[in-house]
């Protein structure tokens, strides 16, 4: 008995280890955080994905956008996009002409898929809150005057408790300034993860990603 002890007390630990994850990803919910920002001609967007201490944030601003992965609030990566790009090869792998119609009706045939995906996440994502601020003039002050009376017709029937937005009318001139900031939560993380398998398991998806490791040569059986 002594000796299927050590072996039993294995067993309990990774059980034990793989309920606590589990629990985790049903409690926790996986957040989306979207955040823009337009000044004059200047614009910049983020779109954070995030889940217990791990983060993704994507910073569109300027010609190159920041891909920033977080652990613990601490960036272990902070690069542009542009540097993940593999350098050019004279000779590159991939489907031939005739395989670009093959890889276009498949990825057709995902629509369904895809879309069943989307709306079982949309399901099960709530809104945390949504904030903005907006300076808006269209150049002429009757139609400045008709949208600022539609937003104040229309902010009473919002959730005050989660959605805050605030228009000031310009009424001299044409302006359009706006900070937003969004966020959701997924309320069922594992959702995430079981969608993305179902589409990766999809014969059409399958189809897709043989035919993108093919090369220009190769003779279709």
């Amino acid at each position: 008995m002594s000796d299927t002890f050590p072996a039993i007390l294995l067993i309990a630990g990774i059980i034990t280890v793989v309920a606590l994850i589990e629990v985790l990803i049903l409690l926790i919910p996986f957040r989306i955080s979207l955040s823009l920002q337009i000044h004059a001609t200047e614009a910049k967007g983020t779109f954070t994905c995030s889940w217990f201490i791990f983060g993704l944030e994507v910073l569109v601003f300027g010609k190159d956008p920041q891909l920033s992965v977080t652990v613990g609030g601490a960036r272990l990566v902070n690069r542009p996009l542009s540097s993940f790009n593999a350098p050019e090869k004279e000779h590159t792998d991939g489907p031939g002409p005739g395989g670009v119609t093959g890889i276009i009706s498949s990825l057709l045939r995902l629509r369904g898929p895809v879309l069943d995906a989307f709306c079982d996440l949309v399901r099960h994502t709530r809104l945390d809150y949504l904030r903005g601020t907006a300076r808006i003039g269209l150049g002429d002050p009757g139609a400045t005057g008709v949208m600022y009376g539609l937003y104040r017709a229309f902010i009473p029937l919002l959730p005050e408790s989660r959605v805050n937005l605030t228009m000031v009318p310009e009424f001299n001139g044409e302006v359009c300034e706006l900070d937003l900031t969004a966020r959701f939560r997924i309320t069922y993380p594992l959702l995430v993860i079981v969608n993305a398998v179902k589409i990766v398991k999809h014969p059409a998806a399958r189809k897709v990603m043989k035919m993108m490791r093919k090369k220009p040569g190769d003779v279709a059986a």
